[in-house]
């Protein structure tokens, strides 16, 4: 299982003036663009990590489409930020840095998504071969 950081700064806008974050989210949307995605519970126990498609969005909630499952996230009182995010594989050993939009959800859940392929190790459900 992979571990990651939470954002540093929570925006409704590019800190590096890349656009509007939401534009971004809309855009991949209605593209139908195929991204990895991680959602992590803030007390731990659940974290869901694949590729998926956002098949419904709108101001106050989305729906990702991933396959055999769907998860749907309320996205009211939810902060957005686009800084890149560094994930830690599960023994610490190694790190890497992922552009992505992060999704502070307003109860504390955090979900991330990202066009860029990520390494099979940000993946909770790889396992190295035996």
């Amino acid at each position: 299982m992979g571990m990651l950081t939470a954002p540093h700064a929570l925006l409704s806008h590019s800190p590096r003036n890349d656009g509007d974050i939401l534009a971004r989210l809309r855009g991949w949307h209605e593209n139908d663009s195929v991204l990895f995605f991680l959602y992590a519970r803030s007390l731990g126990g659940l974290m869901q990590s694949g590729r998926g498609r956002i098949a419904v969005l709108n101001d106050t909630a989305l729906t990702i489409d991933a396959g055999a499952s769907t998860l749907f996230v309320m996205l009211s009182g939810a902060a957005f930020d686009d800084t890149p995010q560094i994930f830690f594989t599960s023994g610490l050993d190694s790190h890497f840095q992922v552009d992505g939009i992060g999704i502070a959800l307003a109860n504390h859940d955090w979900l991330f998504f990202s066009p860029q392929e990520m390494p099979q190790a940000a993946l909770v459900s790889w396992r190295p071969p035996a």
